[in-house]
């Protein structure tokens, strides 16, 4: 299984028009998290679907603009912004989403913490993690999947997994200490990419 780079971030790697397979990652990530958002601000599922599609390709022409640097604000940050901006134009003025560009510095302003910023948090950890998940999971044999993905993200009782498939309740439970570690190891390199 191809891993990503992990020597350049993902924010850099965006940067390179020629690298595919980065802004499909970035994509993967983030486009649920700004449709949802967009739908909790009370747009409809074509609006939000178009807002997002505008939010990224805002996002593509001002990445070279985001700088990485201590003290500024944090990428999660400024793509809120960006969101928050285009969600408030398209509510506000319609769907001409005129102003997502915006001034560099205004998109770095750090926004306070509100129920909205909460949401988008765990919808951010919720695609990371089904990112992690689609890409590790070709690492294990199903059983193993399976035990794991039952027991952890299912919540089925150990002892009613390891029946179903036909294996020990330790091996249940040695799948799920395997399949976490990997996760925890593939979130925090697409973590380390976007922070």
């Amino acid at each position: 299984m191809n891993f990503p780079d992990t020597r350049a971030s993902l924010i850099l790697r965006i940067r390179d028009p020629q690298d595919a397979q980065a802004w499909d990652e970035f994509v993967q990530i983030y486009r649920q998290v700004i449709y949802r958002m967009a739908i909790h601000r009370g747009m409809q599922p074509a609006d939000a679907e178009d807002l997002t599609q505008h939010v990224l390709m805002a996002v593509s022409r001002a990445i070279d603009r985001f700088e990485i640097e201590p003290g500024r604000a944090k990428f999660r940050t400024w793509l809120k912004t960006i969101a928050k901006n285009a969600i408030l134009n398209a509510i506000t003025r319609g769907p001409e989403y005129r102003s997502l560009e915006g001034d560099a510095e205004n998109l770095h302003n750090l926004m306070e913490a509100t129920e909205e910023s909460q949401a988008l948090s765990l919808d951010y950890r919720r695609q990371v993690f089904l990112a992690a998940a689609a890409q590790v999971k070709s690492d294990f044999q199903p059983k193993t999947w399976q035990a794991f993905w039952q027991s952890t993200v299912e919540g089925k009782c150990v002892d009613s997994v390891a029946q179903a498939l036909q294996i020990s309740r330790g091996m249940v439970y040695a799948a799920r200490c395997r399949v976490i570690q990997r996760l925890r190891e593939h979130v925090q390199r697409l973590e380390d990419e976007v922070s």
